[in-house]
């Protein structure tokens, strides 16, 4: 089966610094599992699974200097198609921002991502991530936000951002960390009016209660349709439980479960669109 995967990462421990993973790792699972290079040609040999295109999202290469993330991808990727999801910071002066993507500007480039977790998401309020957005969309990319959809100020103040720009494209990595616990529903209902919004269904492997992937699955297909969910590994910290191709074969026996006729959209055609690959 061909599918494209939207989340993913490559580490070379020795060209990159990836200070959170070499100097002050997480408390994860089969953390040394992950704590090693993961290179491209590890993921091309699925029998069941043909990775037709990928999305790399910036994995702390160097947050200095960014580009050199985008440097090394071009060395590694040379012949799978990618599109890159680099970092620089969405709260920075419009000024800084429009220089930061300046110094971005390669023809892999598709969008920013900039990590807002936990106490991180009161940046998402400042003032300077509207122009930043507006810029990116100028520019024919978009943000992709990793925030707790249980911050409700953070996802409102998304939805007043993207009302203004109804032609934006906004990506909800992991799926808002959903937990069982948690009060969701109603910013998955806020998410899913801003028509351009598109969500992955990724990243349980990083929670604590995370809910039954069939559950979860039937939620976002309910709110935002088969059209705006999209199926990511998040390899390689989905090495936490399960291997590149447990995870797909996973994916689809919960696809398979829940809404088997749409398997292709959700593996393949709608990453296609979103990251406007080309075949």
């Amino acid at each position: 089966m061909n599918i494209i995967d939207p989340h993913l990462h490559f580490f070379d421990l020795v060209k990159g610094d990836y200070a959170w993973l070499k100097d002050n790792p997480p408390n994860w699972p089969n953390i040394e599992k992950i704590r090693q290079n993961h290179l491209p040609d590890a993921l091309c040999s699925s029998a069941q699974f043909k990775l037709s295109a990928c999305v790399h999202v910036e994995a702390g290469f160097d947050n200095h200097e960014p580009r050199r993330e985008l440097d090394w991808l071009a060395e590694v990727l040379p012949t799978l198609p990618y599109k890159a999801v680099a970092y620089a910071p969405i709260d920075a002066e419009k000024a800084v921002f429009c220089d930061k993507l300046d110094a971005l500007s390669y023809a892999s480039l598709i969008a920013i991502r900039d990590i807002t977790e936990g106490s991180d998401a009161t940046r998402l309020l400042s003032k300077n991530v509207a122009d930043n957005i507006a810029l990116l969309h100028q520019r024919g990319c978009h943000f992709e936000a990793q925030f707790e959809l249980v911050n409700l100020p953070i996802v409102q103040r998304l939805f007043d951002i993207y009302s203004t720009l109804p032609n934006a494209t906004l990506v909800i990595n992991h799926a808002g960390f959903m937990e069982r616990s948690q009060s969701w529903q109603s910013a998955v209902d806020t998410l899913a009016s801003i028509k351009n919004c598109v969500i992955k269904f990724s990243g349980h492997e990083m929670l604590n209660s995370p809910m039954c992937p069939k559950e979860q699955l039937a939620v976002l297909l309910d709110s935002f349709g088969e059209d705006r969910v999209m199926l990511a590994s998040n390899h390689p910290v989905c090495l936490i439980l399960r291997s590149f191709e447990q995870q797909w074969q996973h994916y689809f026996e919960v696809v398979s479960a829940t809404a088997p006729s749409a398997w292709r959209k959700l593996s393949f055609d709608n990453a296609q669109r979103v990251y406007r690959f080309t075949y």
